[in-house]
């Protein structure tokens, strides 16, 4: 049987959710984006709807949710502040955060996780360098082990609250290699605390997402106990491509949320612009792109939620890491590049006033943007991942 209808318990979570954003988060969307941080009573505010960390197991400061249920919570968060700052922010911790929640070693995780989830710590993921992303295999990031400690060195980039990192405390699963000579049968993670010795940050200005910030981090000789990795050494790309997976389905509905609530916004609008005496909704040239867009995103919806559900079904044993795996590289195919290009319709109906910032739409349209050019994996990237299962990696232009 085919059912692609919400469970009660998750049309309650997702109405309640709603009704929260609409008090607590939509009214500072403009404020977050303008003042470059997202506010410590938002924060607050989340973790005390367990909202931040709502994936991990209860006994690390979660609730055990679902992925169908994070989606949701994503989704929501991103209606509320278009931008996807906030969304962000929520859905690094409860995807990234969640591979230290399974592999970390428990005490640690405890600690970690359950500091993130009452909004006291951030938990982010370090894996880009300034001369390789999606090349995962192609980090040069070293640790070296030394008794019970591990020496890294190395420079990460690109890196999703570190700002926050540094205001709240909390730290980076960090994607390292421990046998460079072995590619990527050589990677290890480990979490390392934004505050450990040896450690510099400096910060990017980004065009959008402003409410988040943005850095690279210098790593010199940081030292690391052994109980700070998570999993096993050298086995770290099966768990690395893990998370970038659980983070790519809820990137993707970021994404289709801020498009969402721009659909609505310019519906509105068109229904109350008048112009040649009719309202601007009047007109088939300003209808049938909107439809269009409508269509496209509740086509992405289905895909984003097909992917949390598979996600699901590997965590309950029932299904295998590649096939949610699969259903997660077309949603994160879809879903930024439909969200783009239905804000840019949407700021073109809106015409000289959707490219100022007394709309949302531009705010939106900067945020989005920054999964279309790669965060999460680029969408060529999302290409050559399934081009492998439809041609065989054979058949592909590369080695």
């Amino acid at each position: 049987m085919v059912d692609f209808s919400f469970s009660e318990e998750e049309e309650v979570f997702r109405q309640s959710l709603r009704d929260l954003l609409a008090e607590i988060l939509a009214p500072r969307a403009r404020e977050i984006d303008t003042e470059r941080r997202i506010p410590d009573d938002v924060i607050r505010a989340l973790a005390d709807n367990g909202i931040l960390c709502m994936t991990m197991k209860p006994e690390h400061g979660g609730s055990g949710a679902s992925w169908v249920l994070g989606t949701i919570a994503i989704e929501e968060i991103a209606r509320a502040d278009p931008s996807v700052a906030t969304a962000v922010f929520v859905l690094v911790e409860n995807s990234w955060g969640k591979i230290l929640d399974l592999y970390g070693r428990d005490d640690v995780a405890r600690e970690v996780l359950s500091a993130a989830a009452r909004g006291e710590g951030f938990v982010g993921i370090n894996s880009t360098e300034p001369q390789s992303g999606s090349d995962v295999a192609g980090f040069t990031t070293r640790a070296v082990r030394d008794g019970d400690h591990w020496v890294i060195n190395g420079e990460k980039a690109f890196i999703s609250g570190i700002a926050e990192a540094q205001r709240l405390g909390g730290g980076y699963i960090t994607v390292v290699k421990t046998r460079p000579e072995a590619g990527s049968r050589g990677i290890t993670l480990f979490y390392v605390p934004i505050d450990a010795p040896g450690i510099t940050v400096g910060f990017y200005e980004d065009m959008g997402r402003n409410g988040l910030s943005t850095g690279w981090m210098k790593l010199k000789d940081v030292r690391i106990p052994d109980e700070y990795r998570i999993g096993e050494v050298d086995q770290g790309f099966k768990l690395a491509m893990e998370g970038f997976n659980r983070a790519r389905i809820f990137v993707s509905a970021g994404c289709l949320g801020s498009a969402e609530a721009m659909l609505e916004y310019t519906a509105e609008y068109a229904r109350n612009r008048v112009v040649f005496n009719r309202p601007l909704a009047k007109f088939e040239g300003i209808q049938f792109p909107l439809v269009d867009a409508w269509t496209e995103l509740e086509a992405t919806k289905l895909m984003i939620y097909k992917a949390a559900w598979a996600m699901d079904q590997y965590d309950a044993g029932r299904a295998t890491l590649w096939e949610a795996a699969r259903w997660a590289a077309m949603a994160k195919l879809l879903a930024p590049e439909r969200s783009v290009d239905a804000i840019k319709e949407f700021m073109k109906v809106a015409g000289a006033y959707g490219y100022t910032k007394d709309s949302p739409l531009e705010m939106a349209f900067r945020g989005v943007m920054s999964y279309f050019v790669g965060a999460e994996g680029g969408q060529n990237i999302m290409r050559l991942i399934l081009a492998r299962e439809l041609v065989g990696k054979e058949n592909l232009p590369y080695k």
